[in-house]
């Protein structure tokens, strides 16, 4: 069976393939996206767990950052989807952050000017230096767009605009580390300081001593521009895509997943899908991930010699750990804010903590719930947590098809008992609400997103700047998006620059100036 009319085929619908279908949608494409899972969304969707009880969970949406009305993101997720899509500010105390290790809490609040005047207040002797940090910050973010312009141009195009950004210094400190910024240009030598500066190491996949300044300050900015959770939870950005596409006469097709891209004369013409249907058509991006798609779904002799080299270059962000816990019962004598809660032991970017073993502590890890921060959520006698940890896919493989084993279900109790000692810890007396739990692991992660060792965030941040990794595979008529292409994380930015490359247009100015 063969289906000729759409204009472009998006594989996988994750908020990559959907950003960018909605984008292309507003372009009057007709889009055809297919999902392999049995509902669209990707991390994004929600679903009830058990399907009988009254706790629902968006486990890619702990909280979102940078989504306020003047955002980039807000403005081009508002665009594609005509608007349908609101956000709302977590606590104006925002996030606290426990060092057991320096026996020291610290609680962000949701505003960044008065950040930066809590933070000198709390550091005097550090005055200068947090003055010096936060102004780069400011030119970072005042020159945010050179970190993604590039990525609309072609890979040798790119090289040039890196290279020049390099040579001319256009970005602070873009050949150090953020510890070399923190340690050696800036000095700071008050711990609780440093420990605070370097708390946000857990997103980019690599040790912070390896996380380039920019990009870990890229972030950085956008969580100190506040944090937010979506109004009806990550349902409703699914929703909301969904209908924009299909409005312009797209589809979204669940259970339908793709077995391998059609080659003629090396040219992408189309794609099999597993239930062996052909469909053809001359624009083809993937969202799946660039290494996932070229191993499974492009044969070697197609693969682009430079672009596989390219990729040798990266590893694949690690899994995590998630245990999702619902409630029964009154927990407003508890005091949960719309806050998120987090502790950190040393220096957990380096995942040298191996979950499987006796005696394990966890050393990052993070605490929100979701029905708390979700505006529309609705019984208040049932709510629920997710407990969040990143950690190495490698110390569960060796479970791989095993786990019915016993010793596998002792590892995954032991965590869970680990995990809810910390939320009992944290608010004495609330695990007697815990009515359910369940706990995902690298192995659920893998099976759930199809990513290489169940990977969260595709490859490492240093993809940012690698000229290579852009939505021109290198192979005609084959488009990569999603967050191997630039930014990881809940954002459409990744979507609407492939959409740009593939209609030639720039989409994101267009967008930002309809808002």
């Amino acid at each position: 069976m063969a289906k000729e009319n759409f204009d472009a085929i998006i594989i996988g619908s994750g908020i990559g393939g959907l950003s960018c279908a909605a984008s292309l949608a507003m372009c009057n494409y007709k889009v055809f996206v297919l999902e392999k899972n049995l509902s669209p969304g990707g991390s994004m969707s929600s679903f009830t767990e058990p399907e009988t009880g009254n706790w629902t969970w968006s486990p890619g949406v702990q909280w979102v950052c940078d989504y306020s009305e003047t955002s980039v993101d807000y403005m081009l997720l508002k665009a594609i989807t005509d608007g349908k899509i609101s956000f709302s500010p977590l606590d104006y105390e925002c996030q606290i952050k426990y060092f057991p290790d320096l026996d020291y809490q610290f609680t962000f609040v949701n505003d960044k000017s008065k950040l930066l005047e809590k933070l000198k207040s709390e550091f005097p002797h550090e005055s200068k230096k947090i003055e010096i940090y936060f102004k780069y910050l400011r030119i970072l973010e005042k020159k945010s767009g050179m970190f993604s312009l590039p990525k609309m141009y072609s890979p040798a195009i790119a090289k040039i605009m890196f290279g020049v950004s390099r040579a001319f210094n256009v970005l602070p400190h873009m050949d150090k580390s953020v510890t070399d910024v923190v340690d050696t240009v800036l000095k700071i030598e008050d711990k609780k300081l440093r420990a605070i500066l370097l708390s946000f190491s857990h997103y980019f996949g690599i040790p912070v001593d390896e996380t380039p300044f920019p990009f870990y300050a890229y972030a950085q900015n956008m969580q100190f521009n506040g944090m937010f959770y979506p109004d009806g939870g990550g349902q409703a950005l699914v929703d909301a895509l969904v209908t924009s596409i299909n409005r312009k006469g797209g589809e979204v097709r669940p259970a339908s997943g793709v077995k391998r891209i059609i080659f003629k004369d090396k040219k992408a013409i189309g794609v099999e899908t597993e239930d062996g249907m052909d469909i053809y058509t001359n624009t083809i991006i993937s969202s799946i991930g660039i290494k996932e798609t070229l191993s499974g779904l492009v044969p070697k002799q197609e693969q682009p010699a430079r672009l596989v080299k390219a990729l040798e270059r990266h590893k694949s962000v690690p899994s995590f750990l998630l245990l999702l816990i619902g409630f029964e019962g009154d927990l407003s004598s508890f005091g949960i804010k719309k806050t998120a809660y987090k502790t950190i032991i040393g220096d957990p970017s380096v995942m040298s903590r191996n979950p499987t073993e006796k005696g394990w502590v966890c050393d990052d890890l993070t605490i929100s719930f979701p029905s708390v921060l979700n505006k529309e959520h609705g019984d208040p006698d049932y709510h629920t947590a997710e407990m969040h940890h990143e950690t190495r896919y490698e110390y569960f493989e060796k479970y791989e098809g095993k786990q019915d084993s016993d010793e596998y279900k002792q590892i995954t109790e032991q965590i869970t008992r680990h995990y809810l000692n910390q939320l009992n810890e944290k608010f004495p007396g609330i695990t007697k609400h815990v009515r359910y739990s369940k706990l995902i692991t690298p192995l659920n992660v893998k099976n759930l997103t199809h990513h290489i060792n169940g990977s969260m965030f595709g490859l490492d941040i240093q993809k940012a700047d690698n000229p290579e990794l852009s939505p021109r595979s290198g192979i005609k008529n084959l488009f990569f998006t999603g967050e191997d292409i630039f930014s990881h994380g809940l954002t459409p930015l990744n979507g609407v620059i492939t959409a740009s490359v593939v209609t030639g247009k720039n989409l994101i100015t267009r967008f930002k100036k309809n808002q």
